[in-house]
């Protein structure tokens, strides 16, 4: 068995791994937006939780000064667009006296109802948590609208009870669901968020977010492109949630905001494509914890994603304490997204593929498809994927029908002597143990750690591999197991959309 590394070259830049310590603040009370538990790196986190006001308005009681009296009537039929931004409004201006100090906003409360509250687009204000209590349903207007946003840059935002928001959406032919962007100090807390014609839950460009005990479910069968949670900004605790949709589960998006501590932990995450970076990382992402995630029936489960001219630096991603059960790629690293994980631009012919004997000889052959170029990760003027400092830790995977692991670098050079070798730089598996239908396909990586990563793989073991130098492993001592490596996705099989 062979495995396809750069030789170990040492970055001048100093490589820390990325730890877990405990964050230090929770939530008081249903009026204290923060963060809520347990564990976060030490990279900086500064969790705030800020007391908003103690005033409830309940929708359905009257009140002289919002609307004239005007109330919500959950009867499924009637659209409340306009009573229900009013009680936003008026909630965000009003005060109340906290602890002895006088702070704005309050509660806009939906209580429990036989039938949904109608809406069209509602837009949240500073200091206002939105509440749809257990049992009551705020559904949209119109299934292709987003259902709740924001105008420009807020302070202090929740939505939050046990209740469903839905767009009712039977087509991908729509808007977001809700964009809660340009937001400092944001909760949402114990929603379902339900059948988006898009993506389900957008936060970005935001500080401070917490997201705790929602489900985000999609129909089934499941509608294209709608992703679960889509974030960006600082600062994020994603938790104790439940995600199930179309595209991505969770997806940090550094496109043009540059991401600095995340915490992902205690979620189960089912049909999608998992919990992903990209596939846009222009500004770049340091400093994120995946810890204690199960995932069933996904796609792909752990997935960095950026393609040349929209990539940047992604350094410091811990993965840790992971099921997997029947997730298609577990593992994956692609330095190729904007080219539709088609890597490189000539792949082995039908013929090659037939007779993988004839070009097995050949592991130390270059792909004609996959160019040498030269990359600057210290100075990226021409946006290539970086990848950095990658941790892989207590993972399993059973059951899985696609290549256990795919680590596609760029068959690169730095120009930089401080900087790593290849575009994808120490990367390493410990406790990680991984089976499916095909092996590893690892390429173009350099300080590539092996050595707590064990593979089995169902269905042959024949090895495509391009590259680099050739460094020995030991083959598998059980008959029919493929080690590390085994053959490459036939024709390159394109994985999801996004």
């Amino acid at each position: 068995m062979r495995i396809l590394c750069s030789p170990r070259k040492r970055s001048a830049r100093r490589r820390s791994l990325l730890t877990e310590a405990l964050w230090t603040a929770a939530l008081a009370s249903p009026l204290v937006l923060g963060w809520s538990s347990a564990q976060a790196d030490t990279a900086g986190v500064n969790p705030v939780a800020i007391t908003i006001g103690t005033n409830v308005f309940n929708v359905t009681q009257s009140n002289s000064s919002i609307d004239s009296g005007a109330v919500a009537v959950p009867n499924g039929v009637f659209v409340n667009t306009t009573v229900l931004q009013d009680f936003i409004n008026y909630c965000s201006t009003s005060t109340s006296v906290v602890n002895g100090v006088t702070v704005h906003g309050g509660t806009v409360l939906l209580p429990s109802a036989a039938s949904a509250y109608i809406t069209g687009t509602l837009t949240m204000r500073n200091d206002v948590n939105l509440e749809v209590a257990t049992g009551a349903t705020l559904q949209n207007s119109s299934s292709t609208a987003t259902l709740i946003t924001t105008s420009s840059s807020e302070t202090n935002v929740e939505i939050t009870g046990g209740g469903v928001l839905t767009d009712n959406a039977t087509s991908t032919s729509g808007s977001d669901m809700l964009t809660l962007e340009h937001i400092t100090n944001l909760l949402v807390n114990g929603v379902s968020i339900e059948s988006a014609p898009h993506e389900h839950l957008v936060t970005e460009s935001d500080n401070n977010v917490t997201i705790n005990a929602i489900t985000i479910s999609d129909r089934v069968p499941t509608l294209s492109n709608t992703d679960g949670i889509d974030f960006s900004g600082n600062n994020f605790l994603i938790e104790n949630s439940n995600i199930a949709d179309g595209d991505d589960d969770i997806v940090a998006k550094p496109e043009s905001v540059a991401m600095n501590t995340i915490l992902i932990q205690n979620d189960v995450i089912g049909v999608g494509h998992g919990i992903s970076v990209g596939g846009q990382t222009n500004a770049g992402l340091t400093n994120m914890t995946v810890n204690n995630i199960t995932f069933n029936g996904t796609t792909n489960g752990l997935r960095l994603k950026a393609g040349q001219g929209e990539g940047g630096a992604v350094s410091n991603v811990s993965f840790s304490n992971i099921k997997m059960t029947n997730v298609t790629y577990p593992i994956l690293i692609n330095s190729w997204y904007n080219g539709g994980d088609n890597y490189g631009s000539q792949e082995l012919s039908a013929s090659e593929l037939a007779t993988p004997a004839a070009y097995n000889v050949t592991f130390n052959a270059s792909n004609p498809g996959d160019p040498s170029v030269s990359v600057n990760e210290s100075n990226n003027t021409s946006l290539y994927p970086f990848f950095d400092n990658i941790t892989y830790t207590n993972i399993t995977a059973t059951g899985g029908s696609g290549q256990v692991a795919i680590i596609y670098g760029l068959n690169s050079t730095d120009t930089n002597p401080a900087d790593p070798l290849r575009n994808i730089d120490t990367i390493s598996f410990n406790n990680v143990s991984l089976s499916g239908a095909y092996g590893a396909d690892i390429y173009y990586a350099s300080n590539l750690n092996l050595s707590g990563l064990t593979a089995a793989a169902t269905n042959g073991n024949a090895e495509n591999l391009y590259g680099d130098q050739l460094v020995s492993v030991p083959e598998p001592t059980t008959a029919g197991l493929l080690g590390v490596f085994g053959v490459m996705a036939l024709a390159r099989r394109r994985r999801g959309s996004d």
